[in-house]
């Protein structure tokens, strides 16, 4: 079975399947950035690239860490922070979580052009909050050397919305028949919006070829 995953040039996870192939479909790089000051109270990663990029986790001691998700609270459990995580992935649920913290002061890091779901929440319910930019999504000049592979593919891995959107953009054809997989249900909810179906995979199984491979 041949199975793509599209993440970007971050290893969230060694596999140890070798019919899985990382083929990114853009370019993630850090950007410059600072903290203005470190009063904040709770923290907020809104992806895996933000763990990733953010150069200042000394200053995460003692502070509340808040994720969307169980794949980014994973991979900062292997930067050796704890993490709390909503049972069902989100912004929704996350902002249940978060408005049992009155008086709190947040710190949302992000990519540039990431959600601002929770930032607007915490703005509006007059809670004092600051975004972080600490990364960038960058497409590549040219995917023509690209498309054969996803034309021999069983199955696709989208860990990102932006990543589906280049797909559909740059690479989908009508003879591409491979099966389709998002890591959170809002990838599998936009890949449906754009007329298409798409399964949940969850990114830390022990076998995700063999998890793949069942729900085909």
């Amino acid at each position: 079975m041949n199975i793509i995953d599209t993440r970007s040039n971050i290893k969230p996870r060694d596999y140890k399947e070798d019919s899985i192939k990382n083929i990114p479909l853009f370019e993630t790089r850090g950007v410059e950035h600072s903290i203005s000051s470190n009063d904040f109270t709770d923290v907020i990663f809104q992806s895996i690239p933000s763990v990733e990029f953010f150069e200042e986790k000394e200053k995460l001691i003692n502070k509340n860490i808040y994720v969307m998700g169980p794949s980014t609270k994973n991979f900062l459990s292997q930067k050796g922070l704890d993490s709390i995580c909503p049972d069902i992935p989100g912004s929704k649920e996350l902002i249940k979580l978060l408005s049992k913290n009155e008086n709190n002061k947040f710190l949302i890091i992000k990519g540039a052009d990431g959600l601002k779901d929770v930032f607007n929440y915490l703005n509006g319910n007059l809670n004092c909050v600051e975004e972080v930019i600490c990364y960038e999504r960058v497409k590549f000049d040219n995917y023509d050397n690209l498309k054969q592979p996803f034309l021999d593919a069983d199955a696709v891995i989208f860990s990102s919305t932006y990543a589906v959107n280049i797909f559909f953009e740059e690479i989908y054809s009508s003879n591409i028949k491979a099966k389709l997989f998002g890591i959170s249900n809002r990838i599998i909810s936009y890949i449906s919006d754009l007329g298409y179906e798409a399964k949940f995979i969850d990114y830390f199984s022990d076998d995700i070829a063999e998890s793949i491979k069942n729900s085909i």
